[in-house]
C-alpha cells in the first residue's frame, strides 16, 4: 500500500502538487523541497511565496535573510514577521529585521503590498525604509520608538491601512504624525494607553477619510467622541470597547452624526445604559452592535428600539 502511495505522489503533474503544497505552512513547505529534486522545484515556484505568514516562528536577522534571499521574489504580495520584543532575557533586544534588509525586501518585491511587524523591535531600523509599495501596515505588540512615522507619509504615500495597535510608548504625539497621512481609511489604535483625548481629536479632525477606527483600551472621552461625530463622516465600523470614560451622552453625540455607521463595539463600557443605547435608532443603517448585555429582557428591549440591527453580547 505504501509502495502505491508513493508512486501516485511521484506521479502527480505539477500543477496539482503545486495546489496541495500552497496549503502547507512555512516549515512544512521547506521540509517539503527537501523531499526529491522534483519537489524542491516546485516549492521554489513563485507563486508558493505570495502570501508568507512567519508568525508563528521568531527568526532572526541571519535566518530571515536565509528566507527572503532563497524566496522572495516579485510575486510576494504579503509578509508576517514575528520578533523578539515580548520573549524576555537577552533575546528581548534581539533584531529580526535591519534597514538593509528591509531596502533590500523593496527591490526584490516590489509589488508587496501587506506587511505585518508583530513584536518587532524598531530601535534599529528606521519606517523609511519600509517598501513604499505598501498599502497596508500593521505593527502589533511591537517596541516603538517616539515619532517613528514622522515625516513619512510621502515615503508611505499608498497606505490605506494602518494597525499600531498594542505597541508600548505611542501616544498623542505620535498622532500628530498620523494625521497627515490624508489616504488613511482604517485606522487601528487598540490597546495604546497613552492615547488620550487630545491625541482621538487630532486624528479625528484631520482624517476624513476614515472608514474604520479602532480605539479599545484608551482614553476616549465625550469630547473627542464629539470630534468623531463631527468629522468622520465616513465611518463604518467603530471600535470603543473598554473606553472607560464614554458616558450615554457620549452615545447620543455619536449617534447625530455617524448615519453610515455599520458595526459599533462598546462592551465593557460600565457607564453606559440600554437608555443610552436606545439613542442609536438614528444610525439607520447599523447593522451590529456588541454590548454587555446583562439578560435577553435588555437584548429584546433595546432590539424594539433597532429592529434591523443584531445585538452580540460581549460578556458572553
Amino acid at each position: 500500500m505504501t509502495d502505491v502511495l508513493d508512486v501516485n505522489i511521484r506521479h502527480l503533474p505539477e500543477n496539482i502538487l503545486l495546489e496541495i503544497l500552497s496549503y502547507l505552512s512555512v516549515k512544512d513547505l521547506c521540509r517539503a523541497g527537501s523531499v526529491c529534486r522534483a519537489w524542491r522545484r516546485v516549492v521554489r515556484d513563485n507563486t508558493l511565496w505570495r502570501h508568507v505568514d512567519l508568525l508563528p516562528y521568531r527568526l532572526n536577522l541571519q535566518k530571515m535573510w536565509k528566507v527572503i534571499r532563497a524566496h522572495f521574489s516579485e510575486c510576494l504580495l504579503t509578509m508576517k514577521v514575528c520578533g523578539f520584543a515580548e520573549s524576555g532575557g537577552p533575546k528581548q533586544k534581539k533584531p529580526s529585521l535591519s534597514d538593509a534588509m528591509l531596502r533590500d525586501l523593496g527591490e526584490r518585491c516590489p509589488n508587496i503590498r501587506d506587511l505585518h511587524l508583530h513584536k518587532c523591535n524598531t530601535d534599529n531600523i528606521s519606517a523609511s525604509n519600509l517598501p513604499s509599495s505598501l498599502t497596508r501596515l500593521v505593527i502589533h505588540g511591537c517596541s516603538w520608538q517616539p515619532r517613528w512615522l514622522k515625516g513619512k507619509e510621502k515615503i508611505l504615500q499608498n497606505v490605506v491601512d494602518l494597525d499600531l495597535s498594542c505597541c508600548c510608548r505611542v501616544d498623542s504625539f505620535d498622532m500628530q504624525d498620523i494625521g497627515k497621512w490624508k489616504g488613511l481609511k482604517t485606522l487601528k489604535l487598540n490597546g495604546l494607553y497613552r492615547l488620550n483625548e487630545k491625541g482621538i481629536m487630532h486624528i479625528a479632525t484631520n482624517l476624513p477619510l476614515l472608514e474604520r477606527l479602532e480605539l479599545s483600551y484608551t482614553q476616549c472621552t465625550e469630547l473627542a467622541v464629539h470630534h468623531i461625530s463631527r468629522h468622520l463622516k465616513n465611518l463604518r465600523h467603530l471600535n470603543m470597547a473598554n473606553c472607560s470614560l464614554l458616558n450615554d451622552s457620549a452615545v447620543v453625540t455619536l449617534s447625530s452624526g455617524l448615519h453610515k455607521l455599520e458595526y459599533l463595539d462598546l462592551k465593557s463600557n460600565s457607564r453606559l445604559t440600554i437608555s443610552g443605547l436606545s439613542s442609536l435608532k438614528a444610525c439607520k443603517r447599523l447593522g451590529v452592535l456588541v454590548f454587555d448585555f446583562k439578560d435577553d429582557t435588555e437584548i429584546q428591549l433595546l432590539q424594539s428600539e433597532l429592529p434591523s440591527c443584531t445585538m452580540i453580547n460581549g460578556d458572553v
